[in-house]
């Protein structure tokens, strides 16, 4: 039986061949599971998420030796933020009150296809980018804007995404092409294909432009400094075998994993470390990844098990063969000061984090919920659902805390990709 952490690294971003699972039957099947942890429920309806929120690790064709410093980019050929970086000269934070309620309304999906779903945000909420199931089958990738869908024409025929997009409505992603993987760009209505790299995974994109992902083996989390620029290829230890980079921050600091099981940051000014273990069930965790960074909130999650495969003797079966999955809790991470906090409010982990911390996702009840500030609010679902089931995943945060992005099943048990409005 595989442990909770391999449960969860199925659900990566990062497949190595297109997905060939039958969505329908997929959707079928989740609506007779019942939710017993979360990680194992996923394997019901979100196992369509896992399936479709799926990027591509890329190979690589050729990338350029790390430069001394993972800088911020500046480059004349991106366009100036319309989002001020926090933490710098002119940043006016926003509301740091958390919502105490929040509406729920389905995002239109191009051509009225049945199935869709989101995958990233703009800090403001006003850009949210995933992908369609259209009625005559495969993936269509989506971008809405104040609400109003529209296709992006990602080349390939066989699976695609739009992963992340910031507040210029610049948004990269991926799509087979051919043998494999191929990371994108799409500005100003175009799409471009990512230099540098003949197979590769884009994967955030942040308000300056720089793009960060991994190569389809998996050896090298990279750093395209803008759309145009030929992608760098992080530091990382002597001896790491894997290497993935998910997320970046405005100020330039992205964070990974390396190895699958050791949380990683590089900083702007070239140092890069691995993040402090946090303790899972009183003892120091054995391995934890990291998916995401806002303002210097890093989120992700942590393990008890004691190997790769995140499996443990059970309790009180020394000598025998009886294996208990591993716990799987949510992490927080400080990046500037070190401190590391286990979240309580999820299971598993976050699905992203904003500027002031705030994190979205599942709790123990299997409800989408936004956790800010030691408060809890429960997500809307589009309808009724068996209680203790998996319908509804928020999928992102704006910074104000107003504006969530996610996805929600319909009474015929359908992933329909929906936003929620908090006040």
């Amino acid at each position: 039986m595989p442990s909770d952490f391999d449960l969860l690294r199925s659900l990566d971003d990062q497949p190595r061949t297109a997905s060939t699972v039958d969505i329908g039957r997929a959707i079928a099947d989740g609506r007779r599971r019942h939710r017993t942890r979360r990680a194992a429920g996923y394997t019901g309806a979100a196992a369509v998420t896992a399936l479709a929120v799926a990027g591509a690790s890329v190979a690589a064709g050729s990338v350029t030796e790390p430069r001394p410093k993972v800088a911020a980019p500046t480059s004349a050929s991106v366009k100036p933020p319309l989002y001020t970086i926090p933490g710098t000269p002119g940043w006016t934070a926003p509301a740091a009150t958390p919502p105490s309620s929040c509406t729920l309304d389905r995002l239109p999906a191009p051509d009225n296809a049945p199935m869709a779903l989101v995958s990233g945000a703009d800090p403001g909420g006003r850009y949210i980018v995933g992908r369609s199931y259209p009625k005559a089958g495969g993936y269509q990738a989506v971008i809405w804007h104040d609400g109003q869908a529209r296709k992006v024409m990602l080349p390939g025929d066989l699976e695609e995404s739009l992963r992340d997009v910031n507040s210029a409505g610049t948004a990269v992603g991926w799509s087979y092409a051919g043998s494999g993987p191929v990371p994108y760009v799409y500005r100003d209505g175009k799409v471009a294909k990512l230099p540098g790299v003949r197979r590769g995974s884009a994967l955030a994109i942040n308000e300056a432009g720089a793009i960060v992902g991994d190569n389809d083996t998996g050896n090298a989390a990279l750093l395209w400094r803008s759309a145009t620029a030929k992608p760098i290829r992080l530091p990382v230890p002597a001896g790491t075998s894997r290497a993935q980079a998910t997320d970046i921050d405005e100020d330039g600091t992205a964070v990974g994993t390396l190895d699958d099981e050791r949380p990683y940051v590089w900083f702007p000014d070239g140092t890069h470390r691995e993040l402090p273990m946090p303790a899972v069930g009183g003892k120091p965790a054995v391995t934890a990844r990291a998916f995401s960074i806002r303002n210097g909130w890093a989120t992700g999650v942590a393990t008890d098990g004691t190997g790769r495969d995140g499996s443990n003797p059970s309790p009180g079966a020394e000598g025998s063969d009886k294996k208990a999955p591993a716990r799987v809790t949510a992490v927080r991470w400080n990046v500037r000061t070190g401190e590391v906090r286990l979240i309580d409010g999820l299971e598993i982990g976050a699905n992203t984090a904003n500027a002031h911390g705030w994190q979205v996702g599942t709790d123990k009840q299997g409800r989408a919920v936004l956790v800010a500030d030691g408060r809890t609010v429960v997500l809307p679902d589009l309808a009724t659902h068996e209680p203790g089931g998996l319908a509804n995943i928020a999928t992102t945060l704006s910074d104000d805390g107003r504006t969530i992005g996610g996805q929600s099943d319909d009474a015929s048990g359908t992933i329909q990709a929906v936003v929620w409005r908090c006040r």
